[in-house]
């Protein structure tokens, strides 16, 4: 019985070698990875959206640009839409990256982000800045966070 049980591991282990291998393989053969994106998904309050959007005007695509300026991140877009049912978003918030290492812990980049936060708060002005900021808890509910990557199909 022991003997039966060993060879039957082993043949198995034997059928299956090729295989994942040879499904990696298929994997490189049929994509490559691209940049990686980070999506926020938000439902605004009712009627809310388009101060929602004003005030995020002020804060997120302020650190977006200066992002993109400083070459923190490739791109970011915001897209809207009709939420489906009462636990659906209706705002999803995408900030695209170059790859994973942009989440690596970098003490150059995280005083680059430091600095950025800073610009566009004092450009708001301080005590404007946490106004909108507090306000986002009454108008918007996150509904979470994804991190993808895009893959580039190889004809």
């Amino acid at each position: 019985m022991k003997n039966t049980l060993l060879w039957l591991v082993l043949f198995t282990a034997i059928l299956l070698t090729p295989y994942t291998s040879s499904s990696a393989q298929m994997q490189e053969d049929m994509y490559e990875p691209g940049a990686v994106w980070t999506m926020t998904f938000i439902r605004t309050a009712p009627n809310q959206a388009d101060n929602y959007m004003n005030d995020l005007a002020k804060t997120w695509v302020s650190s977006m640009e200066e992002a993109k300026s400083e070459g923190l991140i490739e791109d970011y877009k915001i897209l809207q839409g009709n939420a489906s049912n009462e636990d659906d978003f209706n705002l999803v918030l995408m900030i695209k990256n170059k790859n994973l290492a942009a989440f690596d812990p970098d003490k150059d980049r995280e005083a680059k982000w430091d600095a950025l936060n800073k610009k566009v708060r004092d450009k708001l002005g301080d005590e404007k800045f946490k106004a909108v900021v507090k306000n986002y808890d009454e108008i918007r509910e996150m509904k979470g966070t994804k991190i993808m990557r895009e893959q580039h199909l190889k004809k």
